[in-house]
């Protein structure tokens, strides 16, 4: 396992040792598992948005642009990168 060293504020320090406390657990573990539930949190947003992005990626249908991408290149690489 690695170690890390991290500087806290007065009421955050307070706070974790206050649920060090009630839970009986060391300081290490209840980072550790504060860690692991946000970044499980980030994971199933990031998860939940590739889902999303698969899903509909490529699906949009081409507007009538008359041209007009050819004069806009954010348009131009949109309508390249999402539209079949």
């Amino acid at each position: 396992m690695n170690a890390i060293t991290l500087k806290l504020p007065d009421d955050l320090n307070a706070a974790l040792n206050e649920a060090c406390r009630q839970r009986g657990l060391s300081k290490s573990a209840v980072v550790r598992e504060a860690l692991e539930q946000s970044l499980l949190k980030q994971g199933d947003a990031a998860g939940a948005a590739e889902r999303w992005v698969a899903r509909w990626q490529g699906c949009l249908k081409l507007p009538k642009t008359q041209g007009l991408e050819k004069s806009d290149p954010r348009l131009a690489h949109l309508l390249a990168k999402h539209v079949r």
